[in-house]
C-alpha cells in the first residue's frame, strides 16, 4: 500500500517565490533610499561648510583693509590716504571681494559667482572651475561703526541655499 502512494513533494510554489522576491525587492529599495539619502545629505553638509567658511574670509577681507587703512592713514580708517583704488572698500555698498586683491562695486549676489583658480582658491576672477557659490558683502557706514555683512548664496538642485554673517567694525582711535 504505501507504494501506491505519491510521495509528498517538497519546494517553494510560486507563490511563495514571488512573496520572497517582492520582500527582498522592499528591502532593497528602502536600503538604496537611504543610501541617496545620505548621499544628499552629505553634499549639503559640505557645501554648508563651504559657505560658512567663505562668508568668514569675506569678513576677514573687509576687517584687513580696514586695519590696512587704520595703519596707512591713521584716523582715516574708512578710506586710506590715497594708497590704492581698493582701500576704499569700507564705504556704503555691495562688494565682490577676493583674497587676490579683486574687488568690484556690484548690485547683486547673481553678479559675484566664485571660481576656483589654479592653485585652488575661491575667486571672484577667472579660475579653473566654476563653482556653485555667490558671496556678497554689504558695508553700511554708521559714523563710528561700520555694518559687514556677508552674504554666500549657493545652488543645488533646484534649491537656494543662503548663508550670512553679520558683524560691526569700529575705529581703533
Amino acid at each position: 500500500m504505501n507504494k501506491n502512494k505519491l510521495k509528498r513533494q517538497f519546494g517553494f510554489s510560486i507563490l511563495e517565490v514571488i512573496i520572497a522576491i517582492l520582500i527582498i525587492s522592499i528591502g532593497m529599495i528602502g536600503v538604496l533610499s537611504l543610501i541617496t539619502q545620505n548621499i544628499q545629505a552629505q553634499d549639503i553638509s559640505k557645501n554648508d561648510l563651504i559657505t560658512s567658511q567663505l562668508a568668514q574670509e569675506g569678513m576677514e577681507l573687509v576687517r584687513n583693509i580696514r586695519d590696512t587703512n587704520w595703519l596707512t592713514a591713521g584716523n582715516d580708517w574708512k578710506i586710506g590716504a590715497g594708497a590704492s583704488t581698493n582701500s576704499d572698500i569700507v564705504q556704503d555698498g555691495d562688494y565682490a571681494i577676493d583674497y587676490s586683491g579683486f574687488i568690484v562695486d556690484i548690485d547683486s549676489i547673481d553678479n559675484a559667482g566664485l571660481n576656483i583658480d589654479a592653485a585652488g582658491f575661491y575667486t571672484h576672477g577667472a579660475g579653473v572651475a566654476a563653482t556653485p557659490f555667490s558671496r556678497l558683502i554689504t558695508v553700511v557706514d554708521n559714523g563710528d561703526y561700520l555694518e559687514v555683512e556677508c552674504k554666500v548664496q549657493w545652488k543645488e538642485r533646484g534649491r537656494t541655499h543662503d548663508y550670512t554673517v553679520k558683524t560691526l567694525l569700529y575705529n581703533w582711535y
